[in-house]
């Protein structure tokens, strides 16, 4: 049955997709607030609509319980309507889970109880340990919908500091954070072994007190790696588990607010921190750095000026090996915030600030050489046949994400769309698309020297389906599933 539904799904999506840019690739867009503390969705089919013509591949989704105070049925179903709104779309997720999601009747004094700074054990409280189950329940719900789960947002952020006690912002002691990732990370990924993956809450990197290690979020960063190793269940996580309790590390940029950023600014901030995780995990971790958070506001800087550092920031973080995506704030002002690449007025093309089409230029992967120049024929191909909700992303198949050389012509691979794993194939007998079983056998032992590249997309054939390359051609049937046939 697998590949009667595969070719249902061809016949259905390529004729009944409309003919829009849809972006897909590895960085990505926030919104804002998903859902409305009464229930209210924000995240409609026009916001998800404009945020894949953007090119994002990725989007960034708090998680806010609002007036249900909990990950109730109703809640669920709410959610449900938002991940699954984006993940037709072919959206990748990160999920980020924070104070939002499970409201602490003391604020911070909660999440802050017994935090080895001021005298407590280990940092683990009710309030974290409440956290932990509650995250378990809702990785588990979206399993296979929401690859990543980031905990926790700007850890290090506070309004009042003397040195030693902080409060306000989102403040949470680095002991207490450790335990936070400690729990967390056991419960998704040790104890239920939920397919995900857990990203540190992002560091906020600010230079409100000028350019300098504490303000990039890496001396946060080590002490949260030193609480949990000295006083936490770090050594007891790393020894059973293989690894301490984080997949990747999630970093912020907020400098030069006022101006054009200097790309060395940037640098040094993603290398301090990078540096920080380094000293613990080893210089050759493969733990990446997402950015999940990075922007300008207008008019506190001209719109010329967003736009001119959207440039600066997303030349740096390509530039770095370590950092696996990038993700901006936001996609559309509201009142008080005005990070977007749209204006308030609306999401029209007229709505656009300059920054959108830099912004867009700079993320698009589909169809792209590594240098960012365009292959047409994948491109339009991608475009004309669903898009990102067909095809997903581009993905490192073992040759490269972009679009690359493969022994008859030229080839880009992706996932995450309706096509699952997909292929799509370029070479002088056109352009088509290899997609579900018939990709797998491709790929099979010789079949890809034997077959060279195909010459036509996958048709009715009898009782299945069959679709005609180079050198032979691939039937399936529900009887004999797919055959190869030389010529």
């Amino acid at each position: 049955m697998k590949k009667l539904v595969c070719a249902i799904l061809t016949m259905v999506i390529m004729l009944s997709f409309p003919i829009i840019i849809k972006g897909a690739g590895s960085h990505g867009i926030q919104y804002g607030q998903p859902m409305g503390d009464d229930g209210t969705i924000f995240l409609t089919d026009e916001v998800a609509d404009a945020l894949a013509a953007t090119g994002a591949g990725v989007i960034r989704v708090n998680f806010r319980t609002g007036n249900y105070g909990s990950d109730t049925a109703e809640w669920y179903v709410k959610y449900d309507e938002i991940i699954n709104r984006l993940r037709d779309r072919g959206f990748t997720i990160i999920g980020c889970l924070n104070y939002e999601t499970l409201w602490a009747p003391n604020g911070q004094d909660d999440w802050c109880d017994n935090n080895v700074e001021h005298g407590g054990t280990d940092g683990y409280n009710a309030y974290i340990d409440a956290f932990g189950y509650m995250a378990a329940r809702i990785a588990s719900h979206f399993e296979g919908r929401v690859k990543y789960w980031e905990i926790w947002n700007e850890p290090n952020c506070y309004s009042e500091g003397d040195g030693s006690t902080f409060t306000g912002g989102y403040f949470i002691y680095p002991s207490n954070f450790a335990a936070l990732l400690a729990h967390v990370y056991t419960q998704l990924r040790y104890y239920n072994n939920i397919d995900c993956e857990v990203i540190s809450g992002g560091l906020l990197g600010h230079d409100i007190a000028g350019l300098n290690y504490e303000s990039s979020g890496a001396q946060y960063l080590s002490d949260t790696y030193y609480m949990g190793t000295t006083y936490g269940s770090w050594n007891w996580i790393l020894a059973n588990a293989g690894t301490y309790p984080l997949d990747h590390i999630g970093q912020h940029i907020y400098i030069s607010q006022g101006g054009r950023v200097s790309a060395s600014d940037i640098s040094t901030y993603c290398d301090w921190v990078r540096g920080a995780y380094e000293a613990y995990e080893g210089s050759g971790t493969s733990k990446k750095i997402f950015m999940t958070e990075f922007g300008w506001e207008t008019p506190a800087v001209s719109e010329q000026d967003q736009a001119y550092n959207i440039d600066v920031a997303l030349n740096t973080f390509f530039s770095k090996p370590y950092i696996e995506n990038a993700t901006w704030f936001y996609l559309k002002d509201e009142p008080g915030l005005t990070f977007g690449l749209y204006r308030s007025s609306g999401l029209s093309e007229n709505d656009k600030k300059i920054g959108w089409t830099n912004f867009s230029n700079k993320v698009r992967e589909e169809g792209r050489y590594s240098n960012r120049t365009i292959n047409y024929n994948i491109a339009n191909y991608f475009n004309n046949n669903g898009g990102m909700a067909a095809f997903g992303s581009p993905f490192d198949n073992g040759g490269s994400k972009w679009v690359h050389y493969w022994d008859y012509g030229y080839v880009q691979d992706f996932r995450g769309g309706y096509f699952g794993d997909s292929i799509i194939m370029t070479s002088s007998s056109g352009t088509f698309a290899i997609i579900l079983g018939f990709r797998e056998t491709y790929l099979s032992g010789n079949n890809h020297h034997i077959l060279r590249f195909p010459v036509s997309d996958e048709y009715g054939w009898g009782s299945g389906t069959r679709q005609d390359f180079q050198g032979g051609y691939m039937t399936w049937d529900p009887y004999n599933g797919v055959v190869v046939h030389p010529y």
